[in-house]
């Protein structure tokens, strides 16, 4: 076909089997806002796709069909060869550009000439699809990796991902392109090489999306993460490939490994090894008068033997250890050495390298770093140690007598700087699960202030979320959630409005949010009653979550028709989930039919209905209606037991203790509620009214000023420091105060057993 002599971008689609989606993917790239692209179709050795690229009559599509099967890396690497454009991206044959993804990185390349690749943000879409008929229904859609770019993290984890991602072409050409021996995840194979040499600009917009099959899926990198020794070799592989000389970005390290015996022990501490530093690291094996030939180490090391960063360096006789580092060190043009020997705890300390070149680096009479690691401080000498190759040539030169080996100062293992938020993200974690929320909301806030190499706001709005949730403070999470919805982050952010408006008690805005996420997901109310549902799914995904929202409000409007409807689509989602059939239980409560609610909650699905406070509240509402408070009581302290923190199990819990006067059953529950919720005020006040209804003032004054001070205008706070007040003031007018036998004051009134009715109630 013929296209334009120089067109600014190309991308390349590699397809193998999937014409279904293909289509898709192709009408993504023909709707760009930047028309200045080519497409280039390489069929990967499946069924003939010429018909569904031939649909399009577009001179810009190059189809290049071929009959045998070589590979995603194989095709990538084709497609770069045929390629006229500046720009190049990628696209899997079931994934989606949005429209601004073309002129999104090409101005950030255009703005940034130093930087060798942009990248931008994706959605991941989960979704099924119906086996009869090859529809795909996407059932959630989350930003699963979202990173500013960090070299180190590069090194160590990818977090820029192919369909997001746009290169210069002779960048990609530089570094070699695609790896041809990596079967999975070849986009890191590729952005790593591109680390040794290049800056990367990360766009922060949504450009695409690609999709996750949530049941059985034909993707190679989900086949090949089958078998975990297949997978790491794969990795390795990935790990020890670098560029051509001389690298910018990326201190030059060799280890230098003095081998002992070659065989079994040796490759699973070299895997060790690989699989744990990250930092780009040659590997010399140093075989000092090991006995092998160099055929025979190499064949000894097995499959590592492919990995192109180890070198075996042969020493006939045996050597001071120092004189075989030293010989080795000579044929090496690195600036830092890694001197290691069977002795090395590479899972310990696998982040050592990253700090060992930084701290050289900033600190001008620092030459040679070793680390306080368990296990190796029994070796007092220069080994396991990462120092300058012209230091250690020149202090160990041999002379009279014996070795006079360097002595290096051991330090304490910090962490890398590439790492800052990965440590503070831990411990935002760690005080999170330890309730401790107000530190949590304090490394929360420090983390979202950084910027460089860290996620931003639209991957940790999860975690703004959770924290608003159960702090009770939404200011922020909501400018941050609007914040994202003008940037263009739709599909996840309208389904948290919708939960958050449904909260708030703002039902018909939930709906309206609700509406939105669905047209985000593409969801069609009538496309549930496809042969492929009902499904099992062992998580709740967006749509699930969305359907049970959107039901609750539409039941706290009175609409019960649509409420029970959404209910019911919600079960279609997650048949196993016991939530929806909750739902059709607060439906029937609501339209007042006894008898079919109590069935409904009878039959939950699953053993987890049994440790949801809520299955127990609407069995305390059942209970009500039939005027067996006793029983309704005891629902909601097993309530209580499920959930002692939730908020719901309050306010019903209180007034149907208070009618029977179970005072005393309902201090401690009230109480370790508080303990979980310190500004719920309404709690403080319950808790109040439990005291003081127990005769206990000074517990019941100190509860109700609790109150006082979260909200001035408690009216059962008010109340209860009223009646203690009226009633101190009586008992200052009453008959002098008798003399206990224990030295306290007696009112003359209990003394003669006249006190509070037990049935008194505090509303």
């Amino acid at each position: 076909m013929p296209i334009g002599d120089h067109p600014k971008v190309t991308a390349i689609i590699s397809t193998f089997n999937r014409p279904q989606y293909l289509a898709d993917a192709i009408k993504s790239v023909l709707f760009q806002t930047m028309g200045d692209w080519e497409l280039i179709v390489l069929n990967d050795g499946g069924v003939d796709v010429a018909g569904v690229v031939e649909k399009f009559a577009d001179p810009r599509i190059i189809y290049v069909p071929d009959s045998v099967n070589r590979g995603a890396a194989i095709r990538f690497n084709q497609g770069l060869k045929l390629a006229s454009g500046d720009y190049v991206c990628y696209l899997g044959d079931d994934d989606l550009f949005y429209p601004n993804h073309f002129k999104a990185l090409s101005d950030a390349l255009d703005q940034n000439p130093e930087a060798g690749l942009a990248y931008s943000d994706l959605y991941a879409a989960s979704s099924i699809s119906d086996s009869k008929t090859g529809e795909r229904f996407v059932l959630d859609k989350q930003m699963m990796v979202s990173r500013d770019f960090n070299r180190e993290f590069m090194f160590h984890y990818n977090h820029v991902l192919h369909v997001s991602l746009m290169h210069r072409r002779e960048a990609a050409l530089r570094v070699g392109g695609f790896d041809e021996d990596v079967k999975v995840l070849i986009e890191w194979s590729l952005n790593r090489r591109l680390a040794f040499l290049y800056d990367f600009v990360h766009v922060e917009m949504a450009t695409g999306e690609y999709h996750m099959a949530v049941f059985k899926s034909d993707r190679i990198s989900v086949r090949e993460r089958r078998s975990q020794e297949s997978y790491k070799h794969n990795l390795r592989r990935i790990r020890r490939n670098f560029p051509a000389e001389p690298w910018s970005k990326v201190a030059k390290v060799d280890l230098l490994y003095l081998v002992d015996s070659w065989g079994k022990k040796l490759n699973n501490h070299l895997k060790e090894i690989i699989d744990n530093f990250d930092h780009p690291m040659r590997i010399t094996l140093i075989g000092n008068g090991a006995g092998l030939s160099e055929k025979a180490s190499l064949e000894s090391l097995k499959e590592l033997a492919e990995l192109k960063n180890i070198d075996i360096f042969r020493i006939p006789q045996k050597q001071h250890p120092v004189t075989a580092f030293r010989m080795a060190a000579k044929v090496s043009k690195a600036t830092f050495l890694f001197l290691v020997t069977p002795a090395l705890q590479a899972v310990t300390a696998p982040r050592r390298i990253f700090t060992g070149v930084e701290a050289l680096r900033t600190t001008p009479d620092l030459n040679a770093i070793r680390w306080s690691v368990p296990g190796e401080e029994k070796e007092k000498t220069i080994f396991e140690c990462l120092i300058y190759r012209d230091y250690f040539l020149k202090n160990t030169r041999p002379g009279r007598g014996s070795h006079k080996p360097v002595m290096v100062p051991a330090i304490t293992m910090g962490y890398p700087k590439g790492f800052k938020f990965d440590v503070m993200y831990s411990e935002y974690q760690r005080l999170f699960k330890e309730k401790e929320y107000a530190k949590a909301k304090e490394t929360l806030d420090m983390i979202l202030s950084e910027r460089k190499g860290f996620p931003h706001v639209q991957y940790l709005i999860r975690d703004m979320e959770e924290i608003a949730y159960v702090t009770g403070e939404f200011k922020e999470f909501e400018e941050s959630l609007f914040g994202l919805l003008e940037r263009g982050y739709l599909p996840d952010n309208y389904l948290r409005l919708a939960r958050l408006r449904r909260f708030q008690g703002r039902h018909q805005e939930c709906l309206e949010a609700g509406y939105k996420a669905m047209a985000c997901l593409d969801l069609d109310e009538d496309g549930f009653d496809r042969d492929c549902f009902p499904i099992k799914l062992p998580a709740e995904l967006g749509a699930f979550k969305l359907f049970c929202q959107m039901a609750e409000s539409f039941l706290a409007l009175g609409d019960y028709e649509n409420g029970a409807r959404y209910y019911h689509i919600a079960s279609k989602l997650k048949s196993d989930s016991y939530k929806p059939f909750l739902g059709f239980a607060k439906v029937y409560l609501a339209a007042g039919d006894i008898e079919k609610a109590e069935t409904a909650l009878t039959r939950l699905p699953g053993a987890e209905a049994q440790k949801d406070p809520e299955t127990h509240r609407l069995l305390a509402v059942v209970c009500r209606k039939r005027k067996d408070l006793p029983l309704a009581f005891d629902c909601l302290l097993r309530a209580f037991e499920r959930g002692p923190d939730d908020e719901e199990n309050v306010e019903p819990f209180y007034f149907t203790g208070a009618a029977l006067g179970r005072w005393r059953e309902m201090v401690e529950p009230l109480k370790t509620f508080v303990l979980h919720h310190e500004k719920h005020a309404v709690a403080w006040g319950r808790l109040s009214s439990a005291h003081f209804n127990l005769g206990e003032e000074f517990l019941a004054q100190e509860a109700a000023e609790r109150a006082l001070a979260l909200n001035p205008q408690n009216p059962v706070a008010k109340s209860i420091l009223a009646r203690i007040k009226s009633g101190r003031l009586q008992k200052a007018k009453a008959p002098k105060a008798l003399e206990g036998e224990n030295g306290l004051t007696l009112d003359p009134a209990a003394v003669l057993g006249v006190g509070l009715d037990s049935t008194a109630i505090v509303w």
